[in-house]
């Protein structure tokens, strides 16, 4: 593959069929034991220091992110990944945009610990309940006649007879907190009990409109005795509030949102989920289980815990639905909140590992289709001259292939950015066509520099040394047709 008649013609080899190149060296004997290796071990990553204690997978993630010469910088390393990606992070002070790039690799927060499986999983929830709150109202709609039939089971049963009776149900209290449009209080359905026994516990209101909806509750089902007479009232009230549900819900996304992801910091156990109507209520309706905001919250606990025979599903869809929620929230069978992987993407680190050991391995014959590739992978990042001029690498091609000598590499740094964006327009880095010629542009000087094997064209061209009168679209032509 590598060694061919030229730099440019052993970059074509392989680009042409990059994938099959990659597929290739994942499957070699020596990298695919150490894809194991890391696939096995990285989720057992949790903390800066287990990452370190384990050499195997911190050399696998140092070089996932092409900074292998720099593997024996524990002290360096410790810093840039302890610091993270912001701005008072250690790798922000860096020039070289590969710290920021390892950096990003692993989340690390608090004392270099990762964060809990359900706070890296939060954006994503709250991007899918937001893409599908608009059928929200719908979904409350389908249910409205069921919800109704549970109240009127649980009112006109045996042993319902009091006020009491209505505190001391589940299934009666929630339907009623929620017909008064109270239902954000079931995530504080204690204090609400006690309040109505009159023990004088404190709720945490939402607003004052909120307040006075309780109030009115109160007043109206706060009977010391005698039968509950009020089901066709909060029967009526339940109907009106399950027709503007969808509004409501759209008109408040932003806000039940914030208060989701702020929620999440809080959420160290099952019960602290079920307890918390602004995290709880946003994650069921985000994977459409609407209808288990007001289901038994220990069949509920019991499910994501493990069991979730503890739920009646009514459809595979539902099943799928559930388990989808339950992999978001991630607790273990004793309720409590299962820890992230200090590596953010193990698959993403792999996929780095293979892309650079193959670099890497076809560097050692042809340092310049090294560079090229990774250019290629990298262009992509360039936002500013800056950020050519802080990586050698990309420093490197971009002097070759504009004839840009070595040696302003130790001039001024603002007048090496202005040199580099006289010859091109950082707006191509985005496009790979432009990216590619570029590339091919590096190859092709870098083979008249270096005398390439194929340079008998050079011989048209004053015997072979007129190499400042070469043409760069002539030779582009002439290797294309080659190639």
């Amino acid at each position: 593959m590598v060694g061919l008649q030229s730099s440019y013609l052993n970059y074509q080899v392989v680009v042409r069929d990059l994938d099959k190149a990659l597929s290739r060296k994942a499957a070699e004997p020596v990298v695919a034991r150490e894809i194991a290796r890391f696939t096995e071990g990285a989720s057992g990553i949790q903390s800066v220091n287990d990452l370190f204690d384990d050499i195997g997978i911190y050399n696998f993630a140092v070089r996932a992110y092409g900074m292998e010469e720099l593997v024996g910088s524990y002290a360096l390393l410790r810093k840039v990944i302890s610091g993270g990606t912001g701005e008072g992070g250690y790798a922000a002070r860096l020039s070289d945009g590969r710290y920021l790039d390892l950096a990003s690799a692993f989340l690390v927060v608090g004392e270099g610990v990762a964060p809990s499986a359900l706070y890296v999983s939060g954006d994503g929830v709250a991007q899918r309940y937001r893409d599908g709150i608009k059928g929200a109202g719908d979904r409350a709609l389908a249910r409205l006649d069921e919800d109704i039939a549970a109240y009127e089971q649980a009112v006109n049963g045996s042993g319902f007879y009091s006020f009491s009776d209505l505190v001391a149900n589940d299934t009666a209290l929630i339907f009623s907190l929620k017909a008064y449009g109270l239902e954000r209080l079931v995530g504080q359905i204690d204090e609400v009990r006690e309040t109505l026994k009159g023990a004088g516990a404190k709720i945490d209101f939402q607003d004052a409109t909120e307040s006075w909806n309780f109030d009115q509750f109160r007043l109206k089902f706060g009977v010391s005795g005698g039968k509950v007479n009020y089901q066709d009232t909060v029967i009526a009230k339940y109907r009106e509030a399950a027709y503007s549900v969808g509004t409501q819900l759209t008109e408040s996304v932003d806000e039940h949102v914030s208060d989701f992801l702020t929620g999440l910091s809080g959420i160290a156990t099952v019960d602290d989920l079920l307890k918390n109507w602004e995290v709880l209520s946003v994650g069921l309706r985000a994977y459409d289980l609407d209808r288990f905001i007001l289901s038994d919250k220990d069949a509920l606990a019991a499910a994501l815990k493990g069991d979730t025979r503890a739920i009646d599903f009514r459809s595979d869809e539902e099943r799928e639905n559930f388990l989808a929620f339950k992999s978001a929230f991630a607790f273990d069978a004793k309720g409590n909140t299962v820890m992230a992987s200090l590596v953010r993407d193990i698959d993403e680190a792999v996929k780095g590992y293979v892309r650079h050991t193959l670099e890497i391995d076809l560097g050692k014959e042809d340092t310049n289709v090294r560079l090229a590739l990774n250019f290629q992978r990298r262009a992509g990042e360039i936002t500013s001259a800056y950020d050519i001029l802080a990586d050698e690498g990309l420093a490197t091609v971009v002097r070759t292939a504009f004839g840009i000598p070595s040696e302003t590499a130790t001039a001024d740094i603002d007048a090496q950015a202005r040199m580099i964006l006289s010859r091109i327009n950082i707006e191509d880095f985005q496009d790979p066509e432009k990216v590619e010629k570029l590339i091919a542009r590096f190859l092709l000087m870098a083979d008249v520099e270096e005398g390439a094997a194929n340079a008998p064209i050079l011989t048209l061209f004053n015997g072979g040394t007129g190499l400042a009168d070469l043409s760069y679209d002539l030779l582009y032509a002439y290797h294309s047709g080659k190639s």
